[in-house]
Protein backbone atom coordinates (compact mmCIF):
# COMPACT_ATOMS: atom_id res chain seq x y z
CA UNK A 1 0.00 0.00 0.00
CA UNK A 2 1.53 3.73 -1.28
CA UNK A 3 1.59 6.74 0.99
CA UNK A 4 1.76 8.79 -1.63
CA UNK A 5 5.22 10.34 -0.65
CA UNK A 6 8.21 8.33 -2.45
CA UNK A 7 10.25 5.88 -0.75
CA UNK A 8 13.61 7.40 -1.43
CA UNK A 9 14.93 3.32 -1.00
CA UNK A 10 14.24 3.56 2.84
CA UNK A 11 12.83 0.43 4.73
CA UNK A 12 9.49 0.15 6.12
CA UNK A 13 10.78 0.76 9.28
CA UNK A 14 12.70 4.01 8.67
CA UNK A 15 9.81 5.45 6.79
CA UNK A 16 8.05 4.81 10.10
CA UNK A 17 10.62 5.92 12.59
CA UNK A 18 11.41 9.35 10.09
CA UNK A 19 7.49 9.78 10.37
CA UNK A 20 7.42 9.30 13.97
CA UNK A 21 10.27 12.04 14.49
CA UNK A 22 8.68 14.80 12.25
CA UNK A 23 5.19 14.36 14.18
CA UNK A 24 6.87 14.54 17.35
CA UNK A 25 8.71 17.77 16.60
CA UNK A 26 5.00 19.23 15.15
CA UNK A 27 3.91 18.63 19.06
CA UNK A 28 6.54 19.97 20.49
CA UNK A 29 6.56 23.18 18.54
CA UNK A 30 2.83 23.56 19.16
CA UNK A 31 2.71 22.68 22.71
CA UNK A 32 2.84 25.85 25.41
CA UNK A 33 5.79 26.34 26.94
CA UNK A 34 4.73 24.81 30.51
CA UNK A 35 5.56 27.59 32.31
CA UNK A 36 9.07 27.59 31.60
CA UNK A 37 11.42 30.59 29.91
CA UNK A 38 13.14 30.13 27.03
CA UNK A 39 16.89 29.35 26.77
CA UNK A 40 19.45 32.40 25.63
CA UNK A 41 21.32 29.46 23.67
CA UNK A 42 19.29 27.02 21.70
CA UNK A 43 19.97 23.57 22.04
CA UNK A 44 22.66 21.67 20.45
CA UNK A 45 21.31 19.87 17.54
CA UNK A 46 21.28 16.09 18.50
CA UNK A 47 23.73 14.00 16.39
CA UNK A 48 21.94 12.30 13.62
CA UNK A 49 23.65 8.82 12.38
CA UNK A 50 25.31 8.72 9.27
CA UNK A 51 22.74 7.51 6.96
CA UNK A 52 23.53 3.58 5.72
CA UNK A 53 25.96 3.47 3.53
CA UNK A 54 25.29 2.32 0.08
CA UNK A 55 26.93 -1.37 -1.69
CA UNK A 56 28.55 -0.07 -4.63
CA UNK A 57 26.59 -0.10 -7.45
CA UNK A 58 28.04 -3.55 -9.32
CA UNK A 59 27.17 -5.18 -5.84
CA UNK A 60 23.58 -4.04 -6.81
CA UNK A 61 23.70 -4.80 -10.03
CA UNK A 62 25.38 -8.58 -9.45
CA UNK A 63 22.35 -9.21 -6.67
CA UNK A 64 19.90 -8.08 -9.34
CA UNK A 65 20.82 -10.22 -12.41
CA UNK A 66 21.13 -13.31 -9.55
CA UNK A 67 17.48 -12.81 -8.66
CA UNK A 68 16.74 -12.75 -12.20
CA UNK A 69 18.48 -15.95 -13.05
CA UNK A 70 18.29 -17.98 -10.04
CA UNK A 71 17.70 -21.67 -10.83
CA UNK A 72 18.93 -21.51 -14.42
CA UNK A 73 22.46 -22.54 -15.44
CA UNK A 74 23.40 -19.03 -15.91
CA UNK A 75 26.55 -18.13 -13.97
CA UNK A 76 27.31 -14.95 -11.99
CA UNK A 77 30.24 -14.03 -10.33
CA UNK A 78 32.09 -11.02 -8.73
CA UNK A 79 35.12 -10.83 -6.32
CA UNK A 80 34.47 -8.40 -3.72
CA UNK A 81 33.01 -5.06 -5.36
CA UNK A 82 35.09 -6.09 -8.20
CA UNK A 83 33.81 -6.99 -12.19
CA UNK A 84 30.88 -9.06 -12.85
CA UNK A 85 31.37 -11.89 -14.58
CA UNK A 86 28.60 -13.68 -16.39
CA UNK A 87 28.92 -17.23 -17.98
CA UNK A 88 26.17 -18.69 -20.37
CA UNK A 89 26.52 -22.41 -21.03
CA UNK A 90 27.26 -22.62 -25.09
CA UNK A 91 24.60 -25.43 -25.22
CA UNK A 92 21.74 -22.17 -24.02
CA UNK A 93 23.17 -20.00 -27.18
CA UNK A 94 23.51 -21.23 -30.61
CA UNK A 95 22.20 -24.42 -32.52
CA UNK A 96 25.55 -26.45 -33.57
CA UNK A 97 27.44 -24.88 -36.26
CA UNK A 98 25.51 -21.50 -35.85
CA UNK A 99 25.82 -18.39 -34.82
CA UNK A 100 22.17 -17.03 -34.49
CA UNK A 101 21.42 -16.37 -30.52
CA UNK A 102 19.07 -18.51 -28.85
CA UNK A 103 16.12 -17.42 -26.78
CA UNK A 104 17.60 -18.27 -23.12
CA UNK A 105 20.66 -16.39 -24.73
CA UNK A 106 18.64 -13.61 -25.48
CA UNK A 107 16.95 -13.03 -22.39
CA UNK A 108 20.63 -12.85 -20.82
CA UNK A 109 21.79 -10.26 -22.88
CA UNK A 110 18.43 -8.32 -22.62
CA UNK A 111 19.27 -8.18 -18.68
CA UNK A 112 22.73 -7.18 -19.14
CA UNK A 113 21.90 -4.41 -21.20
CA UNK A 114 18.93 -3.28 -19.03
CA UNK A 115 21.80 -3.43 -15.97
CA UNK A 116 24.12 -1.29 -18.30
CA UNK A 117 21.48 1.28 -18.60
CA UNK A 118 21.04 1.33 -14.90
CA UNK A 119 24.37 2.00 -14.24
CA UNK A 120 25.87 4.40 -16.95
CA UNK A 121 29.29 4.24 -15.95
CA UNK A 122 29.74 0.44 -16.13
CA UNK A 123 30.60 -0.68 -19.57
CA UNK A 124 31.16 -4.68 -20.79
CA UNK A 125 34.53 -5.20 -21.04
CA UNK A 126 34.06 -8.85 -22.31
CA UNK A 127 32.41 -10.28 -25.05
CA UNK A 128 33.45 -13.49 -25.70
CA UNK A 129 32.31 -16.91 -27.34
CA UNK A 130 33.26 -20.31 -28.14
CA UNK A 131 33.10 -22.12 -31.47
CA UNK A 132 32.24 -25.56 -31.86
CA UNK A 133 34.65 -28.43 -31.23
CA UNK A 134 35.72 -28.87 -34.51
CA UNK A 135 33.99 -25.49 -35.90
CA UNK A 136 36.41 -23.08 -37.64
CA UNK A 137 37.74 -20.61 -35.06
CA UNK A 138 36.04 -17.46 -37.24
CA UNK A 139 32.28 -19.26 -36.08
CA UNK A 140 33.70 -18.02 -32.31
CA UNK A 141 34.20 -14.14 -33.73
CA UNK A 142 30.51 -14.13 -35.71
CA UNK A 143 28.96 -15.54 -32.40
CA UNK A 144 30.98 -12.74 -30.22
CA UNK A 145 29.65 -10.28 -32.89
CA UNK A 146 26.34 -11.19 -32.50
CA UNK A 147 25.98 -11.11 -28.72
CA UNK A 148 27.69 -7.80 -28.75
CA UNK A 149 25.14 -6.57 -31.33
CA UNK A 150 22.24 -7.62 -29.15
CA UNK A 151 23.66 -6.03 -26.46
CA UNK A 152 24.20 -2.88 -28.69
CA UNK A 153 20.47 -3.02 -29.64
CA UNK A 154 18.86 -3.22 -25.84
CA UNK A 155 20.02 0.69 -26.01
CA UNK A 156 23.97 0.24 -24.80
CA UNK A 157 26.41 2.88 -26.83
CA UNK A 158 29.17 1.12 -28.67
CA UNK A 159 31.73 2.71 -26.76
CA UNK A 160 30.59 1.01 -23.95
CA UNK A 161 31.44 -2.64 -25.54
CA UNK A 162 34.42 -4.44 -25.32
CA UNK A 163 34.98 -5.79 -28.87
CA UNK A 164 34.13 -9.45 -29.52
CA UNK A 165 36.35 -12.09 -28.93
CA UNK A 166 36.75 -15.85 -29.12
CA UNK A 167 36.21 -17.37 -25.67
CA UNK A 168 38.27 -20.30 -23.93
CA UNK A 169 35.51 -22.12 -22.73
CA UNK A 170 32.07 -23.38 -23.46
CA UNK A 171 30.16 -20.54 -22.34
CA UNK A 172 29.33 -16.61 -23.76
CA UNK A 173 31.63 -14.91 -21.25
CA UNK A 174 30.49 -11.56 -20.21
CA UNK A 175 32.63 -9.06 -17.84
CA UNK A 176 30.65 -5.96 -16.52
CA UNK A 177 33.32 -3.29 -15.08
CA UNK A 178 33.44 0.43 -13.95
CA UNK A 179 34.72 2.95 -15.96
CA UNK A 180 36.82 3.05 -19.07
CA UNK A 181 39.86 1.38 -17.41
CA UNK A 182 38.10 -1.05 -15.66
CA UNK A 183 39.76 -4.01 -18.57
CA UNK A 184 40.98 -7.24 -17.45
Amino acid sequence: MSSGYPDHGLTPLRRRRGALATLLCLAAATLPGCGSTPSATPPAPSPTPPPAGRPPPLVVERLWLQSWFKGTPVRITQGGDGPIDIDVPIEFCFERGRSEVRPALIAVLDKVAESLRRVPEARLDRVAAPADAAAAPALALQRATRVRNRVRAGGVAAARLASPSAASTAAVQLRISLGPDSQG
